[in-house]
């Protein structure tokens, strides 16, 4: 029960992870510089880590929502959703702000 309570939220933390070490990553090897379909390699590998991610977490959202029979239950569906809305939200300034100072 434990590890359905903090399913969405331990999604959020790999996809902060992930996304943070792939920044680093591009940042430290030029990835900003080299354009790929109007954007930059970095930018477009750090969109498709975030897409992947919402995707990943709105599954586990998706699984959770389906068992709410018991107050435990629904307290996993709503985190589960938390992780959706802090991936998506924590996410955001991927698509517009500049990678890379």
């Amino acid at each position: 029960m434990l590890l359905r309570l903090t399913a969405g939220l331990i999604g959020w933390a790999a996809a902060f992870c992930l996304i943070y070490a792939l920044h680093g990553l591009g940042c430290a090897g030029g990835w900003n510089m080299v354009p790929f379909a109007g954007l930059s390699v970095h930018r477009w590998t750090l969109l498709a880590a975030w897409t992947g991610s919402l995707l990943a977490t709105l599954v586990v959202a998706l699984i959770l929502n389906r068992r709410r029979t018991t107050p435990l239950d629904r307290a996993a569906a709503a985190l589960g959703w938390v992780g959706v809305a802090a991936t998506l939200i924590t996410f955001a300034p991927i698509a517009i702000v500049p990678a890379c100072a």
